[in-house]
Formats: C-alpha cells, structure tokens, sequence
C-alpha cells in the first residue's frame, strides 16, 4: 500500500528532474532548520537505527530525531560531533574533538555518554578530531587523521602510520584508508595492505568510495574525478562528470536502492548520476537546497536520503508514483487545470495557459522552457477537450486552442467561464458553460447560445444525472436541481438545496457523479446522495465511513469508471466507489506541510488519462503515474514503549523497567508513557493511545511521543498505543500493564490499625453510652425528685406564706386591737376629767378596768409567738443558745425585728412607747454585739 508522506517540521520543497517522461519518480527535498534550531549548524554525520530514528553529527552536539521531536545530547565539555555510527536503537558511536565513545540507552530511555578514548592509557589527541567511525564484524574503527583506533567492546588498540590518514571509508564490508594525499589502503586483519596502482592518487583527496557493479568500485576524487576500479586498474568513469565534480569538489555519496549514485559537492549541491555516469538531477541552492555544502549523506530504511549540510539538514523524500515540478522562479504562478493534446501538456494558470511538450518534460529545467501562449493572458480556471478540440474557460469568456496555438473564441459567453462540459439532454448535443452569472447552454449542431436566466448566479459546475435532471454548483453555497425545456431556452423548473434553504443539508454543496447518479460533498466532510424516488438529497453511508477518519475535504474528481480523487486542505486521496461499496486504496501528502501547496477554495486534480493524474499546486504541479497497480497492503508496525516515568507532587522522579510488571507508588501516581513507531518521519505515521481503567475510548490521532496521566488513583490499568497512517489503518496495539498501589492509609497494615483503632473506639464509645444512659436514668431520677420536691416545696411555701398571712394577720390583729384600746382609754379619760357627775365616776373605772384588761398582751403574745415559731422553727432556741442572757422582752423584740417590723408598730404590738422601743433596741444591739454600722433589721433578717 502507498504511504502518505507526513511533514511536520518547518520545510522547504524542491524537486529531482528526470529524462524519462512520467515515469522517474522525482523527490522533493525538505530543509529542516526552522522548527529545531539545533539542526540549522553544520552536521558531520548522519545515521539511523533499526527503528528510523536519525542521528546527526552536530557543531554542538549529538542530534536525535524520532520523527516526532528532536532532542540533543552534548558531548563532554559540549565539544563538536563530526561522527556518527549507529549499532542498534540501543547504542551507537560518536566521535568529536579530542574525544569518541558510545552512547546506550538507559531505562528512561535516553541516551547516555560513556568515553571510550579514556580506555586508553596513553591517548594523545591534542587537537585531534575523529571524522569517521565505522561498525565492523567484532569491532568499531574510529579515524582520526593522526590514526585509526579499534574498539573491541572491552579494549582499544591503536593502528598508526607513518603518514597520517585522509578518511576510512567503508565500501562492501571492506575498509580502505587512503593515506594523507597518498595511496589507498585495504584494512585486512587490522593491518593495512596497499592497493596497487593507487599512487595516481597521490596529491588528491579520495572522498569517496562506493560499490559499483557486482564487484568493482568507484572512487571519487576531490581533484582528479571519480574512476572505477575492477581489482586490478583504475579507470576514469565519465569524464565530463569528472570535469564537473573536480569543479564543485567532490565531498561525500552514496548508492541507492533505486540503483542510482548520490553525490554530495562542496560547492555544488548533490548530483544524481545513473550507472553510466549521466546526471539525472541536480539539487542545489539554485533550486531551493539551503545552501551547497554537502558534508554527509545517508539513505534511511524507506529508500529517502538525508543530508547534512554545511548550515541545516535536507530530507529527500520520495512520494511513490509522484513526480513533482515546482516552480521556484514563479514563471508559471498558480496552476488551475491541465490536459494534454497533441503530445504537449497545456497548463491552465492565473497567468493565461502554458505548454510543453512531453520530450522537453523530461528535462532537467522543465518548467523554464515552458511558453505562454499569446492571447490567452489572465486568469485560466479550466482546460477541456471535446471533439479533439482544445477550449479553456477563461476571465473573459470560452476560447479556443488551435493545433498552431493560435486563439479564437468559439462562441461568445460575455462573462468568465470556469468550466466546459458536454453532454446529451433532449435527444441532443449541448456544452454547458459554467459562467460568473449563470448557466449558458450551447447547441452543437447550431452554435446558439441560450442564457439560463432563472437563476442569474455564478455556477461552478454542471452535471446531469440519468434523469435529465441538471445540477448546478453554486460558486459558494448550495446546488439547483432543475430541468430544462424541450427547446434549451429555459428552465421549467428548478429547486435549491443547501445554502440558507434550511433543509438541513451543509450550506457548501460539492457535486460529482458516479454511474449516472448524482453525488455530493459538503462541508462538513460529509457526503450525500440523490435519491430520485423520494425525491431528496440522503447521507451516503458507504462514503461516510470510508472518509470517517479524514477531515477538511475539499473536491471529489472522478478518474474512469469507479475509481475517483478526493482532495483535503493537505492531502490526496485514490478510492474506489461502485455504488455499493467505498475503500481507499492510495494516500498521498501533497499539501502546506509539504510546502506543496494545493490551490486555496480551488484544489483541484486534472485527469489527464486513465492512468496519470496533475495535481494542481500555488508554485507548480505534481504528476501522478500509476505505475504499481498492485501495491500490496503492508501491516502497521506496533509502536515500541520507550519508557514510563513516575513523578510525585513535588515534581521528583523516577523511571520503571518496562520488562516486569510495574507496581507504582501512590505517592509517584503521575505516569508519563514514552512510545515511538518504525520510521514515524517518512511513513508520516501518527498514534493514538487509551489508559483502560481511566477512559473508555481511544484518544483522537495525534502526532506526539509521550503522554501523561497526573494522580491516578489506587487501581489496576492498562495503557495502549497504537500506529495509525493516514487512511484510517491502525496497528495493533502495543500494551502494558500496571497498578498504582494504594495510599500508606489503604494498605492492609492501616485496615488492621483501622481495625484496632475501631475496636477501641466501639469499646470507649459504648461505655460512654452506657455512662451516658445511667447519667439520662440519674438524671430522670432527679428529675423526678425535683418534681417531687417542687411539688413538696409548693405546698410548703403554700403552707408558709398562710403562715406569714396568718402570722401577719395576728400582729396586724394586736396592733389594731391595742391601737383602739388606747385611743378608746384616751377618750375615757378625757370624759373622765371633764366629767363633774360623781355618779358617773364608778362606771369611768370599771370601763378603765375593761380597757386595762383588753391592754393584756400576754395571751396575744403567746399566739403571736406561736404562729411565729410555726414559719420559723426554731428561731428562738438558736437565738437562745447564741444568746442566753436574752429575756422575753428582748426575744418579743427580736421576733418583731425578724418580721422587719418599724418602732412604731413594734411599740403597738408590744404595748410600749416608741421611746421605749428605741432603748431596748439599744440595749438589745449591746447584747448581741451588733456594729452600730449594722442594721439591726437586716441582722435578723439574715438569721434562718
């Protein structure tokens, strides 16, 4: 199966040139210096591992590239690498400024230095450089000019001379070495055996050395040109190619697998020569390489070619089937259209139409010979031939191309015309012209024009379906569906789908046909159909999933009967359609990563027969040719795990060993998987990845090399990765298997702690229940006596206050009754004294005597006291007991004080004077050894 070729780095395209019409399959060369700025210094050295990653000897050190990111390793003391030799993906060799040595590949995954040069104990390289390194059967050379050093894996051995060496070069699994402008040297047995017949080079430098035939060699020179040798003489190969290779100094080649001979100048660039010494290419500045010293060259797994310049890095691509013809000088500007009539090839331009013929497309410098033909200057979008004759839909209308080149116009459209087509409709032979305005319809047999002014916008495009139905496509939005009258003057009907019609279809409506029925594209990367019985436009679901991988596409072109082009922003596309089935079966880059820039809203293929197709490009064209019709489909390599790091919150890490099953701390629960695929660059191959256990589909397709997972829980996963190419194929996937252990906090020990801690607590807890229900049982205890007692405590506070009412109702009774006695004692002695009858005087006494005896407290006292000691119990006794040398009077008094009775009512209900009151207060307050600061009241007061 044919690959895509997927750029992704900042490129510049230029292209080989052949002598074999369509079919020398011409590169285009990429210069890497942008998107890595490592890679704009002078590289010594190229090579490449098992796996497509490359290697390049840099001013600053070792570059590495895997296809998807570039990395540089720096030598001791960050010294120059003008050697590069390439064991495995695991290990290989550099050699620099007074130093070489080995780098391995350790469980990250990166490259690590080890010096070599230090294994030997007298090892002077002042000023020493090491230009080659070489990978022999048991060992690995390292030449320096002083001398040539072997490394057997454990040792290094010195091999001197008495002259210094030129360059150990490499050819069949022979080493020859020349010596410093002398002869040429074969390395037998780690002994240098002379060549004979090689002093003809003496005075020269031996650049090269390469296989040629079965088994002779050819040597390159950088003085004296490039001879062949059949092990016994040296003869000059071609002597033209000699004179110009001594002129541009030969420096570096190779031989490809294509069979030809790759040579890299100082001065000149890199020339391709076939056997016979004839240059087929040329690729220099003058044709966009970034500059012409060639320092090294290395063809890589897929048959594509790296060299390493003296400023930057140039990839020679191949695109299989693909011959590319890039206008560099702009004499051609944007290519629209193509055919090919009468043996030339006729370029549809913004520029007017251009010629070749086929012979001169063989040439090297192709498109300068092309020729603008006269009265076709202005915008051309269109070339068609019809009945062998050539038109072009042009900015001012249709015209015609004659065998002599001459131009006239056939019939008048009065506006641009952007395509030509024929077709029978009504039983007759129409050309539908595609204009800026509308549809105009041509009879053959009459030349009538007819305007289709119904619909008075511009059309792109015409088809008719097996209905007679004519669909037009609109410059811009949707199509019309419409049909014509039986004398072409008109439309009798028509409809509009698309657009702003709001009938749910894309508002940009491509239009194609297969098998007579109608197709269409939209622009949402979806294709329709028309279905005639329903009469509506439907998804066509055969197309959709064929496509379902593939975004941003632009125009479908039919090539012959099922086999169509489909056109992204950045890609080509070959599949079959049959009506019923959709496979791709080609893919092809040709788009802005390349710098093969299709036309912007107008890419377009012209089929120029059924098996060579034009792509139409901003700065030339790319002819296709069908030469490997049965490409057989070649499995997607699973992608290669290259490390899986930890890390931990605080950004520290670690590396696991891919080989074992890989148990991951919960503190280093952020992963970072590395992964790489065979040839990623070249294949333009892209990965998608999944991590069973944290998603559930696969990641979209990316061009990356790591991915990450930050904290992932405690769990067993699974991580997958696999290839993916650019029609949709996947490999199968690469898997590894892992599981982030628990936290310390969810390990077996801390469920066992868990376990102890929840014993104790159950155990503290439910004595702490059971404290806290006999607390609730003492409390409702409690409670219940508190009610009891408050209940007791009312009755006798109930009992209390009838005792102060029945104790304040005796005192109030005394007072009052003594009170009326004396004022009633007072008014009998008042009529006493006024009284003058004697007879009266008995019944004055005897009323005193009355009122004397009413005087006698004794009795009231003793209930007053009574009720007294009844709401305070015994008062008294512990008055008495403080105080014993208390009388009645003085205990009468303090009850009286207790009530906190004032003087006056005191005086009343002791039947006493005020006066007297007040003494016996004093002597009462000596008595009981009260401060006169005390009241008298408030003491009493205080006492229970």
């Amino acid at each position: 199966m044919n690959y895509q070729q997927k750029i992704i780095l900042y490129i510049v395209v230029i292209l080989f040139f052949s002598t074999s019409t369509f079919a020398y399959n011409r590169p285009h060369v990429i210069n890497i210096y942008k998107e890595n700025y490592h890679a704009a210094n002078k590289n010594w050295s190229v090579g490449q591992d098992e796996r497509g990653v490359m290697y390049f000897g840099n001013d600053i050190g070792l570059l590495e590239f895997d296809g998807i990111d570039w990395e540089l390793h720096s030598m001791p003391n960050s010294t120059i690498v003008r050697s590069v030799a390439v064991l495995s993906h695991k290990t290989l060799f550099t050699g620099g400024y007074e130093e070489f040595g080995r780098w391995d590949r350790d469980i990250s995954g990166k490259l690590k230095y080890t010096s070599i040069s230090n294994l030997l104990k007298k090892f002077h390289s002042k000023n020493e450089s090491f230009w080659k390194i070489w990978i022999g059967k048991n060992c690995v050379y390292f030449q320096s000019f002083n001398s040539i050093y072997i490394y057997d894996y454990k040792t290094v051995k010195e091999l001197s001379s008495t002259r210094n060496f030129l360059f150990l070069l490499k050819v069949r699994n022979e080493f020859w070495v020349q010596e410093m402008h002398g002869s040429l040297f074969r390395l037998v047995d780690n002994k240098l055996q002379k060549i004979e017949g090689s002093d003809l080079f003496h005075n020269s430098d031996v650049r090269v050395i390469l296989p040629f035939s079965s088994n002779k060699y050819l040597i390159g020179t950088s003085s004296k040109g490039v001879y062949i040798y059949d092990g016994k003489k040296f003869t000059e190969w071609n002597a033209s190619l000699s004179k110009l290779l001594h002129s541009e100094e030969l420096n570096c080649g190779i031989l490809s697998t294509r069979g030809s001979y790759l040579l890299g100048t100082i001065l000149g660039g890199i020339y391709e020569v076939d056997k016979t010494g004839k240059i087929v290419d040329h690729i220099s500045s003058n044709n966009v390489l970034q500059n012409n010293t060639i320092l090294s060259l290395h063809e890589d797994n897929l048959g594509n070619v790296w060299a390493g310049l003296d400023r930057g890095i140039a990839y020679i691509g191949y695109l299989k089937n693909m011959s590319c013809y890039i206008d560099s000088g702009g004499n051609i500007g944007t290519v629209y259209g193509a055919s090919i009539w009468h043996n030339k090839l006729f370029l549809a331009t913004n520029q007017g139409v251009f010629y070749i013929s086929k012979d001169e497309l063989g040439t090297l410098k192709a498109l300068s010979v092309t020729k603008l033909i006269n009265n076709t200057q202005g915008q051309v979008w269109s070339l068609n031939i019809i009945d062998d004759r050539l038109y072009c839909g042009h900015n001012s209308g249709i015209k015609e191309i004659h065998e002599d080149l001459s131009v006239t116009e056939p019939f008048s459209a009065e506006t641009g015309v952007y395509k030509l087509t024929e077709d029978k409709i009504k039983g007759q032979d129409v050309l539908f012209l595609s204009t800026y305005n509308c549809l105009k319809i041509v009879q053959k047999l009459t030349g009538k024009v007819y305007n289709m002014k119904q619909i008075p916008e511009p059309i792109i495009n015409t088809e008719v379906d097996h209905l007679e139905n004519i669909w037009l496509e609109h410059s811009d939005k949707g199509v019309y569906k419409c049909r014509l009258s039986d004398d072409l003057k008109k439309f009798q009907s028509f409809k509009y789908y698309g657009g702003d019609s709001k009938d749910g279809l894309p508002y940009k409506l491509k239009i194609f046909k297969a098998y007579g029925r109608m197709l269409f594209l939209g622009n949402n990367d979806k294709f329709y159909t028309y279905n005639d019985i329903i009469d509506k436009i439907i998804p066509n679901n055969e197309l959709n999933h064929c496509f379902r991988s593939i975004k941003d596409l632009k125009q479908i072109v039919h090539i012959h009967n099922n086999l169509f082009w489909a056109i992204t922003a950045s890609a080509i596309y070959k599949f079959t359609y049959d009506g019923y089935e959709a496979h791709l079966i080609e893919s092809y880059n040709v788009g802005a990563n390349n710098n093969l820039s299709l036309v912007n809203a107008y890419e377009n293929i012209s089929v120029l027969n059924d098996s060579v197709s034009l792509v139409c490009l901003d700065n030339g064209f790319i002819l296709y040719k069908n030469i490997n019709k049965n490409t057989a489909y070649k499995k997607l390599r699973s992608p290669y795990l290259e490390s899986l790091k930890e890390t931990n919150k605080n950004g520290d890490y670690k590396y696991i060993d891919l080989t074992v099953h890989a148990e991951v701390s919960h503190q280093f629960n952020t992963i970072t998987f590395s992964f790489s695929v065979d040839n990623a660059f070249a294949s333009g191959l892209s990965f998608q990845y999944i991590l069973e256990g944290v998603e559930k589909k696969w990641s979209s397709i990316q061009k990356i090399n790591k991915v990450s997972y930050a904290r992932l829980p405690k769990g067993k996963y699974i991580f997958k990765v696999r290839t993916v190419d650019n029609f949709g194929n996947y490999s199968e996937p690469t898997c590894y298997e892992f599981e982030v252990l628990p936290p310390w906090y969810q390990t077996v020990w801390a469920y066992l702690l868990y376990l102890i801690a929840f014993s104790l607590a159950f155990y503290i807890t439910r004595l702490m229940i059971l404290k806290r229900y006999k607390n609730l049982h003492l409390q409702r205890v409690r409670a219940r006596e508190s009610r009891q007692l408050k209940v007791e405590n009312e009755i006798l506070q109930d009992e209390i206050e009838k005792k102060n009412a029945e104790l304040l109702t005796q005192s109030s009774f005394i007072i009052q009754k003594n009170e009326f006695i004396l004022k009633m004692k007072t008014m009998l002695d008042s009529l006493y004294a006024k009284n003058t009858n004697k007879s009266l005087i008995p019944l004055f006494q005897k009323m005193n005597a009355l009122l004397n005896n009413g005087m006698d407290t004794e009795n009231d006292w003793k209930m007053f006291l009574i009720k007294f000691e009844q709401k305070h119990r015994g008062f008294f006794k512990r008055l008495i007991t403080s105080y014993p040398e208390l009388t009645n009077n003085d205990l009468r008094l303090c009850a009286c004080l207790k009530l906190d009775l004032d003087s006056k009512d005191i005086a009343a209900l002791m039947n006493i004077s005020v006066r007297a009151v007040e003494n016996n207060r004093y002597r009462l307050r000596k008595k009981l050894d009260i401060k006169p600061s005390q009241n008298l009241n408030e003491f009493f007061l205080s006492m229970e």
